[in-house]
């Protein structure tokens, strides 16, 4: 037993997972706090965002923001290392390139939909932002929240002990049943999830915050013309006057010469992320080069 606890705390990595708090509107959040996992360290702030420590308003009257709000695609995966992010990675090169005091908050969690997203955005407000970018994909557009309890997936507090989480969350759930199939794409889900895409388009536009839309191709939609989710997003991106890009374009060509882009079939690798920092920081520029639209316009 002891040796097993050794080997799952210190070879494996296990027994502080990051951590969830059920919240009645948003569905959950990333717990503040600094984890140990997979033998690198995570760090949530305190305002449960995948990023350094900052205040709500400016420390400097120079300092650069930008906001990248998505799921599990932005907030990278426990098994990445903090600066293996887009987000810390763009925050890198806008500091490189402004010579300015960068924050990019990783307002992101696994599975999370529009309509969490929305629902932080209102609770949270938009830390003086002065560039928003949102990542969306295809099964973003049916994802909407359950308020279901939080599971293996969603710890909200630290195992009792490392070779327990090992067994309980990654043993036992290979030998038990197949796990539940994702719930049906019903219009109801779409139009839910649509609105609160629409909605957070419009926070940053009441707000003169220039917005821009990613959307996020998984590996067997990159060479697909037509993605039925990501029209939709499509869709209501350009209702809003909000610019549309698409990540297939900056990840087709690595993953086409066989560069590791991908983590499996959704998650961009580390080296994926790069190629999304890159993305974001041409958007970044782009979005901060134009003139902002008057609420209404």
């Amino acid at each position: 037993m002891i040796l097993g606890e050794l080997l799952s705390r210190y070879a494996v990595g296990l027994g502080d997972p990051p951590l969830y708090i059920a919240d009645s509107k948003i569905e959950y959040l990333n717990k503040p706090g600094t984890y140990s996992r997979f033998g690198h360290s995570i760090h949530i702030n305190q305002w449960s965002m995948r990023s350094p420590d900052f205040g709500v308003k400016k420390a400097t009257s120079d300092e650069l923001r930008v906001l990248i709000v998505g799921d599990s695609v932005v907030f990278g995966g426990a098994w990445m290392r903090d600066e293996e992010t887009a987000t810390a990675k763009l925050a890198t090169k806008l500091e490189k390139a402004s010579g300015r005091p960068v924050i990019v908050g990783n307002i992101a969690a696994g599975s999370w939909g529009p309509p969490n997203q929305l629902a932080y955005l209102e609770r949270f407000g938009d830390f003086g932002a002065d560039a928003i970018i949102v990542v969306w994909n295809s099964h973003d557009a049916w994802d909407v929240p359950t308020f279901s309890p939080l599971g293996l997936e969603n710890p909200t507090e630290a195992p009792a002990s490392a070779l327990g989480e090992l067994i309980t969350r990654y043993g036992l759930p290979r030998l038990g049943p197949a796990a539940p199939p994702p719930p049906p794409q019903t219009a109801e889900r779409a139009d839910e999830s649509l609105r609160a895409a629409r909605s957070i388009l419009e926070f940053a536009r009441t707000r003169h915050i220039p917005i821009a839309v990613v959307l996020h191709s998984t590996r067997p939609e990159l060479n697909q013309t037509t993605v039925e989710g990501l029209e939709m997003f499509k869709q209501v991106a350009q209702s809003e006057d909000a610019p549309v890009y698409m990540t297939s374009a900056a990840l087709r060509t690595a993953f086409g010469q066989g560069k590791d882009v991908y983590k499996d079939d959704i998650h961009p690798s580390p080296g994926g992320q790069t190629l999304m920092a890159d993305l974001y920081f041409k958007i970044v520029m782009q979005l901060l080069s134009a003139p902002t639209p008057s609420p209404g316009s």
